[in-house]
């Protein structure tokens, strides 16, 4: 069906085909959390390919579990989904509360499309140790003075990792590896 395409995604809002860039979300963002619209709109690319089968996925259909109360996470959620707005969105109990990132924070969601779910997880190995690291010292008396600076670039450094490495290898799917499971849907 080829629902996703380089930084792309198909999604149908009541029946109508939306073609959305990532591109467009970063003007739709207008703020510099580049790492969490990166991960979150593959791991929607994900999604796209694991529930268009014979039909394009379809926004009225969607709940979605975040296990990341991040602003790039949420408004790419928002974004692609509307599930938001329209109250089928919700952060994971262990980070019910939270309004920023911490190192408490899972890179997971549970989509859930009519009577289907899946559990995408950007892989434990994807993001460095010294990433969770540098974000726990930030805001605290062990903060360096160039670790904000550093915290930033790691977060572009990571961003261009998810768009270089492919989304089969970058996720798990319900605690499994991708395989070709969604090769069907993607377009190159």
């Amino acid at each position: 069906m080829g629902v996703i395409n380089g930084q792309t995604i198909k999604i149908a809002d009541h029946g109508e085909i939306q073609l959305l860039s990532y591109a467009e979300l970063l003007d739709y963002h207008n703020g510099n959390s580049i790492w969490g619209l990166s991960v979150a709109f593959r791991a929607l690319q994900l999604a796209a390919s694991l529930f268009s089968g014979e039909s394009l996925w379809d926004r009225k259909d969607l709940f979605i579990v975040s296990g990341h109360p991040g602003p790039g996470v949420r408004d790419t959620i928002e974004y692609v989904t509307h599930c938001i707005s329209h109250n089928r969105f919700r952060l994971a109990g262990e980070i019910m509360h939270e309004e920023k990132c911490t190192s408490a924070m899972k890179f997971e969601w549970r989509i859930n499309y009519g009577l289907h779910s899946q559990l995408i997880t950007l892989r434990d190995d994807f993001v460095p140790v010294e990433f969770y690291d540098l974000l726990g010292r930030l805001n605290t008396d062990k903060e360096r003075l160039d670790d904000k600076k550093n915290f930033d670039e790691f977060k572009t450094t990571l961003a261009d990792k998810i768009w270089l490495e492919p989304i089969t290898s970058s996720y798990l799917v319900n605690n499994n590896a991708v395989k070709n499971i969604v090769k069907e849907c993607i377009s190159v």
